[in-house]
């Protein structure tokens, strides 16, 4: 994976990772992966019916990736002006780029 990749991975709010993704995610830029990011994923029933996420039972939320990259690097203060998870997400992505000098 690349600098590109894992940061492209960051910026959404909206997906939920396999833990093997995720924590390439963190070794590509430079943090340590913590496993109390691992949450179970399933079903959730509501007043409608049931919805089931694919993917394995135990995952890695993108916006609880992101927020653990941004405060590992240390610039979680300058996470600025957000409305919903993804413009969150992006601006997390946006900081972390920062401090490693990528261009994105």
């Amino acid at each position: 994976m690349d600098t590109k990749e894992a940061l492209e991975a960051i910026s959404t709010g909206n997906t939920i990772w396999e833990t093997e993704y995720a924590r390439e995610v963190c070794q590509t830029l430079g943090v340590a992966f913590k496993e109390t990011l691992v949450q179970d994923y399933g079903s959730h029933s509501f007043r409608l019916g049931y919805t089931m996420f694919r993917g394995p039972p135990k995952a890695v939320y993108s916006l609880d990736l992101a927020a653990h990259v941004t405060r590992e690097l240390g610039v979680i203060g300058y996470v600025i002006g957000f409305h919903g998870r993804d413009s969150q997400a992006r601006e997390y992505a946006r900081v972390v780029a920062e401090k490693l000098a990528v261009k994105t």
